[in-house]
């Protein structure tokens, strides 16, 4: 049974976050939010549903007391500088964006309109943050924590796949975060694995990347921490699937749609997170002042259907330790 003190809290609590919504209701005026994604409107059904529900669980019902501007670029990087402006141009009271990408172009178009981040890598080092305990601009957010779990990632190769040798990694050098996730793995690999790297910056490049890494004789291949192979993923597993290539991912929704495994945080959770946070500046909160967050829960999830397909068998010390199976 809830203490009556307690209870009597949360009723208090609940009653005044109704009352700021229902005073947008009753002044006639919804909370305006620009969503700008990188991909489109389809691939980002799922995300943006978790986004729009942790809102209603707020009191932000849209229709009701908020309206939600979307744009997506359909894939097309060098779309979202125009789609931030037109956002801007809009007036919203804040722009939610998931990525590094569109951050920077949600800045170019805006240094006053608050912009909450979902899924960004390494704030402070890509200059969106001065710091992630005191953001001190009009940016704050949930940042990954990716690349840092590149080691980990390939680890698990080699405890699933013990006699493994040569492993493909799909990298972009566009994107400089990377360059760190990139050393952290050769340095994990040491001299036990030979690490093949693959240039994709583009879905029309996957094909000859991994044509040469059958040719290099990997025996897997690990994807790196950038939105760019999360909207790719499916092109990813096809091609691998038609060379029987086990694929190691970044993301828990990898191991759905193909991948043998993923490691890493729950990208759902930080989307709810980053909605609590859109929450907090539309009741009145600065971005420079909201602490920057970071996942602290991580999964591992793996796929016995691909391992089956490909003949792969997981040891049971692997098995164990995994949050989700999918068979």
């Amino acid at each position: 049974m809830i203490p009556r003190r307690k209870f009597l809290a949360g009723l208090v609590t609940l009653y005044a976050a109704a009352a700021v919504a229902q005073s947008s209701i009753s002044a006639g005026k919804s909370a305006r939010v620009g969503i700008l994604y990188t991909a489109d409107a389809k691939a980002e059904r799922a995300r943006n549903k978790v986004l729009v529900d942790t809102m209603r669980e707020l009191g932000w019902v849209e229709g009701r007391n908020i309206v939600y501007d979307r744009a997506t670029a359909d894939g097309d990087y060098a779309r979202l500088p125009a789609l931030a402006a037109r956002l801007v141009a809009g007036k919203p009271d804040l722009i939610y964006v998931a990525a590094t990408q569109e951050v920077r172009a949600a800045l170019a178009a805006t240094r006053t309109i608050p912009i909450i981040f979902s899924a960004t890598n390494d704030p402070v080092a890509s200059g969106l943050v001065r710091s992630l305990a005191r953001p001190g601009g009009n940016v704050t957010g949930v940042a990954n924590i990716g690349p840092e779990l590149g080691p980990k990632r390939l680890q698990l190769i080699r405890e699933a796949m013990p006699k493994v040798s040569r492993v493909g990694l799909l990298i972009s050098p566009a994107i400089a975060p990377l360059q760190i996730e990139r050393k952290l793995i050769d340095e994990a690999a040491g001299g036990h694995l030979k690490i093949v790297p693959a240039i994709i910056n583009e879905v029309g490049d996957l094909e000859a990347a991994f044509k040469m890494l059958v040719d290099s004789r990997v025996e897997a291949v690990l994807t790196t921490h950038i939105a760019l192979f999360f909207r790719l993923r499916k092109n990813i597993f096809d091609i691998a699937g038609r060379y029987w290539l086990p694929v190691v991912g970044h993301r828990s929704r990898f191991a759905e749609d193909g991948a043998l495994m993923t490691y890493s945080s729950n990208l759902n959770e930080q989307i709810r997170r980053s909605a609590h946070l859109v929450d907090k500046v539309l009741r009145g909160a600065k971005p420079a002042d909201i602490a920057v967050e970071q996942p602290t829960k991580f999964e591992l999830v793996i796929n016995l259907k691909i391992a089956k397909a490909l003949g792969i068998t997981i040891p049971e010390k692997v098995l164990v330790r995994a949050d989700r199976v999918i068979e």
